[in-house]
């Protein structure tokens, strides 16, 4: 009895100098931590993964509400072209109204307030953006002048406007309807002349 109880003593106190127990409390620790890192790897990944998909969600949101924009601006302004086009006639009416209104009435009150009217009227498509197109002067652009004639003008450039027979009116870039404009063109003389000149002193 007091054999065996010396036998445990002395194989407690080996275990003890060893470490073996402590070894394998290592060991199982080691193991936790292995499987615990490898966890929080896949979570991260998990993580990073709803993080592009929500990058990826707002992206496709954020483009979609600016295509809405886009598509509800071009809707409002095909719906002021309409409109407006079939505004320009109006503003025909009192153009021509006001230029046959005879010198003794100039001042009289109704035709004062025809010119109100037709001054507020052309102020309020100022604020919308509408523009008068086509002035003596200019340079002829197809995009927003029509030409109906033709004058030939040796001392003005080929294609100057130099009347306009109806103005035109551009919504931003969008014409509402192109001026209508007489166009300078060079005399058929002058041409001519310097081709005849040429040939003589050629010859």
């Amino acid at each position: 009895m007091q054999h065996d109880g010396e036998v445990q003593l002395k194989n407690a106190q080996l275990q003890e100098h060893t470490g073996q127990p402590a070894q394998g409390v290592e060991s199982n620790h080691a193991g936790t931590s292995t499987q615990t890192e490898h966890q929080l790897a896949v979570e991260r990944q998990k993580a990073e993964e709803y993080l592009d998909l929500l990058r990826q969600t707002q992206a496709d949101f954020v483009n979609y509400r600016r295509r809405i924009s886009q598509e509800q601006t071009e809707e409002r302004t095909k719906a002021q072209l309409t409109v407006l086009r079939d505004l320009v006639p109006v503003l025909d009416d009192f153009r021509r109204a006001m230029e046959r209104v005879p010198q003794g009435l100039a001042h009289h009150p109704w035709v004062e307030g025809m010119l109100l009217v037709n001054k507020k009227l052309l102020a309020l498509l100022e604020q919308l953006g509408v523009r008068v197109i086509g002035a003596p002067g200019e340079p002829f652009d197809p995009r927003w002048h029509e030409a109906v004639g033709a004058e030939e003008r040796s001392e003005m450039p080929e294609g100057t406007i130099l009347r306009v027979a109806r103005p035109g009116y551009v919504l931003k870039e969008h014409v509402l309807r192109p001026a209508q404009v007489i166009v300078a063109t060079a005399p058929p003389s002058a041409s001519g002349g310097s081709g005849q000149h040429q040939d003589t002193a050629e010859r």
